[in-house]
């Protein structure tokens, strides 16, 4: 008593404050201890409790050819999966009785819980492996990954099940615990390397984005994505939308609930301008040309064509060879397999040559050179020009292929005449030749597809001004030089030539819509034809002359390999120098046909390349006169376009 007298009013104050500061000192450090201090083990504690939201892949869309062919589709895959939280009896059971058997230090202990469930599922493995009559050996990588990142769902243990082997996992699988036959979608190419590089292919995607329908997915099952062509050009419209499904995992990451949000919704269908007859009958004949040159000792060679709608842009074939088969890459191509393709520096098969190669013209381009001096150069197309065989710029003699002898307008493009058209596009000037080169885009990209396409080279107005000479001048007129385009611009030019002055934006996809027997997954889209992207502004009369001329190559001249009976074509050879030389010292040329039918009423036109051929008049000329022999009959125009 006398103690605390001493200690006074003011003192026991002072305890009492004391003893609410390390109160609160000590709730202070409580609180940043579980805020802070433990945050890491009560995120991991939270995030293994917790809901994860899975993105079920909805049934992609299907491709067909303007008349309903199917060219890409679905077919079901069967496997069968493994369901984890199933086997955690077993688990444990396994690893007791390995305890049992020797005793074990507490650091070895999770290694041997990591060596037991290896054990049991690699003998659930084998015995479904035997079940089916397959040898399976489970990887154990592979089995550990989805053990500690995706246990929540069932995991594979064995894919791309036959109809025997299902048949048999139906009759024996029954027996084996926590196993079931899974169905999924596989992509398919039907026709296997059927028009390939217009419609691409899909990859299996190893590392899906987590997000689906407005939602951060914690996890979203293995998908396709379009990796070229068609296939990735309209991936997003192809591939749908994501169902929603939920799991509740309790904290050793198994399954304890499992509820579907929304369904997949399926992609829509695309309905394409390709027409598979058209377009099979000019894949046979480029892979028929192709297979001869290499036999006569032409490694390099390759071949493209262009079909298109003059009237409205529609291409309706478009193929390269070599060509591949999209089927290998459907869920993942041997590693070795890829290499060779993409390696394969002489074949080529993943190059799409009527977009993605870059080629001089030749003599096709003497169809702009023409409108050049045709319009701007005052050149009377009556007019005669003698060619005496040859014609010398400066200190260079450019030979003529034609014969000696005087030529007006309508003999000199039926038969190439180099001195013609060189000798004219020197009075007229390259300012001429460049504007009309640049009124069909050359040197732009047409945007078909824009993942395999390049714009070429051309010259424009302000090269003119550095360092040009009449030599450039007269290398241009021809289609050499300064010059490279692709057969999917020279198909647009000779359109735009056909139709009367109208270069036309083509178009390969026709319309979006969901498919009617899987229900309507949004709303169609229809992909307008007949859309222009600039014109000529070319005179009729010239034009006409144009038309006569190149009927008159068909019929008489360079190009007489096309001649097809009751049809009257329009057509132009080109045989361009590449500069390049084979080991044995033979110059690689490039060989054109570009044509349009009927004369009188143009409706289809073709642009034809041949890589290392012996000229457009043998190579590409038969080959376009064939398509036009087929348009004619079929006229897929008028019968389902």
């Amino acid at each position: 008593m006398r103690q605390d007298r001493d200690v006074g009013p003011r003192g026991r104050l002072l305890r009492l404050f004391l003893a609410y500061l390390g109160g609160l000192i000590l709730l202070l450090a409580g609180l940043w201890y579980v805020q802070v201090g433990s945050f890491g083990k009560y995120e991991r504690f939270r995030e293994v409790q917790s809901t994860r939201i899975i993105g079920e892949t909805g049934i992609r869309g299907r491709i067909l050819d303007r008349h309903g062919e199917v060219l890409a589709e679905n077919r079901p895959e069967y496997g069968v999966v493994l369901y984890l939280e199933e086997m955690r009896q077993a688990f444990r059971d396994e690893y007791s009785r390995a305890r049992k058997r020797r005793a074990r230090t507490r650091a070895e202990l999770p290694g041997l819980q990591r060596l037991c469930r290896y054990l049991v599922a690699s003998n659930i493995c084998h015995r479904v492996g035997v079940a089916v009559g397959r040898n399976e050996v489970l990887d154990r990588e592979r089995f550990e990954r989805h053990y500690h990142q995706k246990l929540y769902v069932p995991f594979p243990l064995l894919d791309r099940l036959s109809e025997p082997e299902r048949a048999r996992f139906a009759e024996q699988g029954g027996r084996i615990p926590g196993v079931d036959l899974e169905c999924r979608f596989r992509r398919h190419y039907p026709l296997g390397a059927f028009a390939a590089h217009a419609i691409g292919y899909v990859l299996q995607r190893q590392d899906p984005v987590p997000e689906g329908r407005g939602m951060r997915l914690s996890y979203r099952q293995p998908e396709y994505q379009g990796s070229r062509g068609v296939e990735r050009l309209f991936d997003r419209e192809l591939r749908g939308e994501p169902g929603i499904r939920t799991v509740r995992i309790n904290n050793l990451m198994y399954r304890q609930e499992d509820r579907v949000w929304l369904d997949p919704e399926p992609g829509n269908d695309l309905r394409l301008t390709l027409d598979v007859r058209i377009q099979a009958r000019a894949e046979a004949l480029l892979e028929s040309r192709s297979a001869m040159l290499r036999r006569a000792e032409r490694p390099d060679a390759g071949a493209a064509v262009v079909v298109m709608d003059v009237r409205n842009g529609d291409i309706l074939a478009l193929a390269s060879a070599p060509d591949f088969d999209p089927n290998e890459f459907v869920g993942g191509i041997p590693r070795e397999r890829l290499d060779r393709l993409r390696n394969d520096e002489i074949r080529r098969p993943l190059l799409n040559r009527a977009t993605h190669g870059m080629y001089p013209p030749g003599s096709i381009f003497k169809l702009v050179t023409a409108l050049a001096f045709l319009e701007d150069g005052g050149v009377d197309p009556r007019e005669t020009y003698f060619n005496p065989g040859h014609i010398r710029v400066g200190e260079r003699l450019i030979r003529d292929t034609a014969e000696p002898g005087d030529y007006d307008f309508e003999r000199a493009l039926a038969r190439s005449s180099n001195s013609y058209f060189v000798g004219h596009a020197l009075e007229t000037g390259p300012e001429a030749l460049v504007c009309w080169g640049r009124r069909f885009f050359l040197g732009e990209r047409v945007g078909l597809l824009p993942d395999q396409e390049v714009a070429g080279a051309f010259p424009s107005p302000e090269r003119l001004r550095r360092r040009w000479y009449r030599g450039d001048t007269a290398n241009l007129s021809i289609g050499q030089g300064e010059i490279a385009v692709t057969p999917l611009q020279m198909a647009v030019m000779v359109s735009a030539i056909a139709n009367g002055g109208r270069v036309p934006i083509p178009r390969l996809v026709a319309s979006s819509r969901p498919n009617p027997a899987l229900g309507d997954a949004r709303a169609a889209r229809e992909f307008p034809g007949g859309r222009v992207r600039g014109r000529l502004g070319a005179s009729r009369e010239t034009l006409r002359l144009l038309h006569q001329a190149m009927r008159v190559e068909v019929e008489e001249g360079t190009g007489h390999r096309a001649r097809v009976d009751g049809l009257r074509i329009g057509g132009k050879t080109g045989t361009a120098e590449t500069g390049r030389r084979t080991g044995e010292g033979r110059e690689i040329k490039n060989s054109w046909f570009v044509s349009f039918a009927p004369v009188e009423d143009p409706r289809y036109a073709v642009a034809t390349l041949v890589v290392d051929g012996i000229s457009g008049g043998a190579d590409c000329a038969p080959i376009s006169g064939e398509l036009h022999r087929w348009l004619h009959i079929l006229d897929p125009a008028e019968d389902g376009g």
